[in-house]
């Protein structure tokens, strides 16, 4: 079974000095393209949750993806010593690296080579801290979604997640977005698979963009307002919780 990982590769803020960032306020922006970068918390509470069920399930295989320049190699590199099979770097600028609609289509694109089941994700990065790009790429794949997961067991064909409120079971394919609680920690490499990793092999693919297609506009309308009412009539509440089965809830049920 093939697990697409997505990380960002977010450069290291911290190590800013106390002018660096009064220039920026000036200059509109501190400049980061010389600062060190590595995955978000999320995105490491996700890979230290799916290297601990590698070790008992061989069958799960891994590919790390990443958007980015080249300070994102290290990274890759070192899941490789972690046991990821796969590295894959998409070259973008940082224009299209705060672009959720084009990060989110690099990522589905990615999903189709590699025939990916399950993907993982984080929720939030701390440059953007937008969140659109999970959900994003669930309603271009039409996949299910879970956001604000603490933990998950990979039972194909199924996963099993654990929410900050609640348990569920899900039919794969799926994505989820991990949230970072604190715990598991990523673990470290020994010198001997980081030796063997500075050789491996990672794939490095230009940003592609899909040509728009050519419409053309015949009409327009304005669309319903957002948050509409519908009142259920009946004459006990067991007649109105019918009525919304039948009429509202039960044509969404996915057969």
């Amino acid at each position: 079974m093939n697990i697409l990982f997505t990380f960002k590769a977010e450069p290291d803020l911290g190590m800013l000095s106390t002018l660096e960032w009064q220039a920026a306020a000036r200059q509109g922006g501190p400049d980061t393209s010389a600062l060190p970068v590595s995955p978000g918390a999320d995105e490491q509470t996700a890979a230290a949750i799916l290297l601990a069920q590698v070790k008992t399930n061989n069958a799960l295989k891994l590919t790390a993806l990443t958007l980015g320049d080249q300070r994102a190699l290290h990274w890759l590199r070192y899941f490789a010593a972690l046991g990821f099979e796969k590295r894959i770097l998409i070259e973008a600028d940082n224009i299209h690296r705060f672009a959720p609609e084009t990060v989110a289509r690099q990522i589905a694109r990615q999903q189709g080579i590699n025939h990916a089941e399950l993907i993982v994700t984080g929720s939030l990065s701390s440059e953007g801290q937008n969140g659109q790009t999970p959900y994003l790429v669930a309603e271009m794949l039409g996949w299910p979604c879970l956001s604000q997961v603490t933990d998950f067991s990979v039972e194909p064909p199924f996963v099993v997640v654990q929410q900050k409120t609640r348990r569920c079971r899900v039919r794969l394919p799926a994505i989820i977005a991990v949230c970072q609680t604190g715990a598991p920690a990523m673990p470290v490499p020994g010198m001997r698979q980081r030796l063997a990793a500075a050789k491996s092999d990672i794939i490095r693919e230009p940003l592609a963009f899909e040509e728009s297609p050519r419409t053309t506009v015949v009409s327009t309308q304005t669309p319903p307002p957002r948050g509409a009412v519908t009142m259920i009539d009946g004459a006990t509440a067991q007649e109105k919780a019918q009525t919304l089965w039948r009429k509202y809830l039960q044509p969404r049920m996915v057969k």
